[in-house]
């Protein structure tokens, strides 16, 4: 069967749409009609007035529906813009209704009754856009408004894949922005690999692609692994796509930035459970209150929260609900803040019992919103006292929702108790990423109702197969440093929440125990030299890829130990604490004191913010030193290496190396460095967790010998491509290896292995286990910059290796002649010269014909908008590849590409003769009319140039001001009817030709 992008991947969506899922398609020619062809006009724009009449109870008039389409036409096209068409898409624009004499809240959509609306699906969808014309292959419209658009490439074409329609839609964005402030999300799909985005005008490469994986609330059985079915399904099925654009769209606002979030798919499940579940239960169709949302680091758990409180908060079927999301630390209090702010998801924070008591009590039943609570501030000491002056405290209401945060800790004892007594009737989830199953702490028994083992689940390994985090890698440093097993038990358990649960007397007993063994891990000279460890190991291993670290210690003491031995051996700016103070210990107030004078203040919880900003956006601090804060919580992706001298267990120790996982460019795994032992009995540790966590926790978290072990096949795997040749420091061993490359299977195989190769370099370069493969990666690293340089007239800087790694790029500085490797392939310009050159040494081999195409591809490269070069670069690529899989004759395709060498040099020549600034003008008449006078052509180019300019219409930008372009438009239009009155029926042609040359000239 041979494959085509409309038949393989646009013509099975649209069929899936209108026959399966109720979308109607509207054929192309059939929407043109439709639009009146005014493609400068991305809404349909009758069918958008019908819809407005149809599902608004309001006497629209005419000049109320244009009111209304000049709303949205004024809309700019920037993210404040896509955030006010978010808003008028959820809420509706008031309109001063002409017949009724008041204003009126005017839907776009009726997300009420979904078949009140029209849901309609066309395809090669044209768009005149300030910058360009666009044709998208699906764009689907509800009401007559586009709000997703769908490129799709052939999967049996090489290069013609899923990044490549990501790239066009980009090319999309820039060209026709007017269509994209009311598209809300685009697909890229070449049919086998898909990925969806939200569209808000980013850089090209910084947009949050994601993949779909379920098609929920359809049955994930039916669908195998059919990765785009399950994205129409799950994003596009009518019910899910709307729910999408009315729930789970959000312009975030972080920092000084603001960008376009839309939910990923386990997001999206879960929060459609919890809804379903509540709204369910209080009508009376379900029965259920409680639920566990079991979903591992990465899956965005604050998000899932923020955007189930959101949708409950708007439900009119949830009566204005009650919804407290429950934290057990200020850090994770702050960071829920921070992400329903980015939002704009209000939410009132509970920051005293006082308060709590307030909002319980609030007119009888309770206020309404959605708060934010720590669970200790239900003490039950404290609402016993105030119950003796007040009452029984309680709401018992049944549109009061818990959203608990990682319930695994604390929700078994005296806090969680009391919450639950206080909302007597209240829905409750709990969200962990590492539920317990111990007999004392069993998170399935408090949070699962009968016979449900969780409402959702998102696993380690969904995870790292999703992208979302990397897996974690361990080492141990100094074992002489580490403590013993009945040491590390008596510490972890004296950290653990467990000791709230002893009696007085025996944490007193233990806290006996303990003292001992933290001066042990506090003795100066074994922290030294930990620290002169640590200074040299992020100087040779996480220094030189630009990513971070973090050391965790046994107390806050032991911070300041850390930080004055560290400054030893590291500059003093490399490293920063982050704790909160004890004005009871003397070295931590002399430390304080030195720190408010560094920062001239005194406002602790400034001072650590400003250190955790500048952790996560400067070049400095490149070291946190802590102890509590900050090893739950933390979201840093530039976070890599963490220096473990803290003893922690289950799932604190697993929290804590969980800040690595996060994926940051080419960082291939976390680096745990164990200086106490903890990681020493592992396996263990597991037990304590559900199987199925147990058995992948051993898969995302290993030994980094496991990591050398997969750099040494890698590397193998390279080497084998080679087997056979000689390696050897000639021109001749060089050309025959860069021969091997000739074959484009064997050439793909290697640039991805190689690449593959360096990605694991840049994360294991200075461990010691790596010296013995050096001498082979460093003639691996040669072979790929000549590869590049000869097949690809690609020089080193040009490869960007330093985007992959940075180590690598360093040792090819230090360790390969780049000059030689340049004069020995050199890129030469093709003219005259190079025509006498060819002539003279009468080229032969594969090799010397692939030599002239790159050297042709080069010129190609030069020249991305001319005509002549687009043509030529398909003649091109033919010859290329039918050289490289010898299905041509070596002279036939050297002949081939001689002629393509002359006819760019008399190219060159022309436009030397005509002139470079109206070159484009000529070239684009010549493509168009091939018959007409050479010298009619120029006199033309001539007098149109001149006449442009005098009405100054061309100048720099001109191309991004729409009535400009327009106004050109007109202008060139003008002069063709003037100049070729014998060819009309080429006038139009000719108009859109010379437009589209002068638009593409610099």
């Amino acid at each position: 069967m041979v494959f085509t992008e409309k038949g393989a991947v646009e013509d099975y969506i649209l069929q899936e749409l209108d026959d399966k899922l109720g979308w109607t398609f509207v054929g192309k020619a059939d929407m043109e009609a439709k639009r009146g062809e005014d493609f400068g006009e991305p809404l349909v724009i009758s069918d958008v007035k019908a819809a407005l009449r149809r599902i608004n109870e309001a006497d629209l008039s005419d000049a109320d529906l244009e009111f209304i389409i000049v709303t949205l036409r004024t809309i700019p096209t920037t993210i404040d813009g896509i955030r006010r068409f978010i808003d008028f898409l959820r809420n509706g624009i008031v309109v001063p209704v002409e017949k009724e004499k008041k204003e009126k809240v005017i839907r776009l959509i009726d997300f009420n009754d979904l078949n009140a609306n029209e849901f309609v699906v066309t395809n090669q969808y044209k768009v005149q856009g300030i910058r360009g014309n666009i044709r998208a292959d699906i764009v689907l419209l509800v009401n007559g408004i586009p709000l997703a658009l769908i490129e799709a490439k052939n999967p049996a074409t090489e290069n013609a894949d899923w990044l490549e329609a990501y790239k066009q839609i980009k090319r999309y964005e820039e060209q026709a922005p007017d269509l994209f402030k009311y598209v809300q999300f685009s697909i890229a799909s070449d049919g086998i690999k898909t990925r969806y985005f939200p569209n808000a005008f980013e850089e090209e490469g910084k947009d949050l692609t994601g993949i779909w994986k379920d098609p929920y609330p359809f049955n994930r059985g039916e669908f195998k692994e059919d990765l785009l079915k399950i994205v129409v399904y799950g994003m596009l099925s009518k019910t899910n796509f709307a729910n999408l654009l009315e729930n789970y769209v959000f312009v975030r606002k972080n920092r000084d930035k603001a960008n376009k979030v839309i939910t990923r798919y386990m997001q999206f499940r879960a929060s459609d459970k919890i809804f379903n579940r509540v709204i369910g239960t209080l009508a009376g169709r379900k029965s259920g209150k409680f639920g566990l949302i079991w979903h591992w680091q990465g899956s965005g758990k604050t998000y899932s929260m923020a955007f189930s409180a959101w949708r409950l908060l708007h439900s009119p079927e949830a009566e204005s609900p009650s919804i407290f999301v429950v934290v057990d630390r200020k850090d994770l209090e702050e960071q829920v803040l921070r992400d329903f702010a980015f939002l704009e998801i209000p939410i009132e924070r509970i920051d005293k019992i006082k308060k709590l008591i307030e909002i319980l009590q609030w007119g009888k039943e309770g206020k309404r919103g959605i708060f934010l609570i720590t669970i200790e501030k239900f003490s039950p000491a404290e609402f016993a006292d105030l119950e003796k002056k007040s009452g029984k405290i309680e709401i018992a209401r049944e549109n009061v929702i818990v959203l608990a945060d990682e319930v695994h800790r604390t929700h078994y004892g005296k806090f969680g108790t009391l919450m639950r007594s206080v909302f007597k009737n209240a829905f409750i989830f709990g969200f962990t990423g590492t539920p317990l199953s111990k007999m004392e702490r069993n998170t399935f028994q408090k949070f699962c109702p009968k016979g449900e083992f969780y409402l959702d689940r998102y696993s380690m390994m969904d995870a790292q197969d999703d992208g979302f985090t990397v897996p974690m890698s361990y080492q141990a440093r100094l074992p002489q440093y580490h403590l013993n097993k009945q040491q590390l038990e008596a510490l972890s358990r004296f950290q653990d929440e467990e000791i709230s649960e002893l009696s007085s007397e025996e944490q007193k007993e233990l806290s006996r125990k303990i003292i001992p063994i933290r001066e042990i891990l506090k003795d100066k000279a074994k922290i030294r030299e930990i620290a002169k460890d640590v200074a040299e190991h992020f100087t040779n291993v996480v220094e030189p890829t630009e990513l971070k670290a973090m050391l965790v210690t046994i107390d806050r003491e032991a911070c300041v130990l850390f930080k004055e031995a560290l400054d030893e051996f590291l500059p003093p700016s490399y490293s920063e604490i982050v704790m909160t103070p004890d004005q009871n210990k003397k070295k931590i107030r002399g430390y304080y004191e030195r720190l408010h004078a560094k920062y001239k203040t005194k406002d602790d919880k400034k001072i650590n913010d400003k250190i955790k900003e500048d952790f996560l956006t400067k070049k400095e601090p490149k070291m946190l030193i802590v102890t509590d804060m900050l090893i739950t919580g933390f979201d840093a992706p530039i976070l890599w290496a963490m220096y473990m001298h803290k003893p922690l267990k289950e799932h604190r120790v697993l929290q804590a190396v969980a800040r690595t996982n996060r994926p940051f460019q080419n960082k291939k795994f976390g680096l745990i460095t164990d200086y106490i032992g903890i990681l020493d009995d592992l396996e263990s540790a597991y037990g304590s967790f559900e199987a199925n966590d147990a058995r992948e926790l051993k898969v995302v978290f290993r030994n980094l010998e496991k990591e050398n072990q997969t750099f040494k096949r890698l590397l193998d795997s390279v080497l084998e491509v080679f087997s056979g040749i000689k390696r050897e420091n000639t021109h001749e061993s060089l050309e025959a290896t860069l021969d091997r490359l000739l074959d484009p299977d064997t050439a793909k195989k290697f640039e991805s292995l190689i690449r593959e190769l360096m990605r694991f370099y840049e994360m294991l370069k200075g461990e010691s286990f790596l010296r013995e493969s050096l001498n082979d990666y460093s003639w691996l690293t040669k072979l790929y910059v000549a590869y590049n340089k000869k097949y690809k007239k690609k020089n080193v800087d040009e490869l960007k290796i330093e985007m992959i790694s940075k180590k690598t790029r360093q040792l090819i500085r230090s360790t390969i002649d780049i000059k030689e490797i340049e004069q020995k392939y050199p890129t030469l310009e093709i003219d005259e010269n190079y025509l006498k050159t060819l002539k003279k040494l009468a080229p032969k081999g594969v090799g010397a014909a692939i030599d002239i195409a790159t050297n042709i591809d080069h010129e190609i490269d030069l020249h991305p908008t001319s005509p002549f070069f687009i043509n030529l670069n398909k003649e091109v690529k033919n010859t290329y590849e039918k050289l490289r899989t010898r299905q041509m004759e070596t002279e036939k395709g050297i002949e081939k590409l001689r002629a393509v060498c002359e006819s760019v040099t008399e190219w060159k020549r022309e436009m030397k003769e005509v002139g470079a600034d109206r070159y484009p003008i000529y070239e684009a008449i010549k493509l168009a009319l091939p018959d007409i006078d050479k010298s009619r052509i120029v006199e033309f180019a001539n007098e149109l140039q001149a006449h442009l300019a005098g009405k100054n219409l061309i100048f720099s930008g001109w191309q991004v001001q729409r009535d400009v372009r327009r106004k050109v438009k007109e202008e060139i239009r003008i002069k063709v009817f003037s100049r070729f009155k014998d060819l009309k029926s080429k006038a139009n042609e000719l108009t859109e030709k010379i437009f589209t040359a002068l638009e593409g000239y610099e």
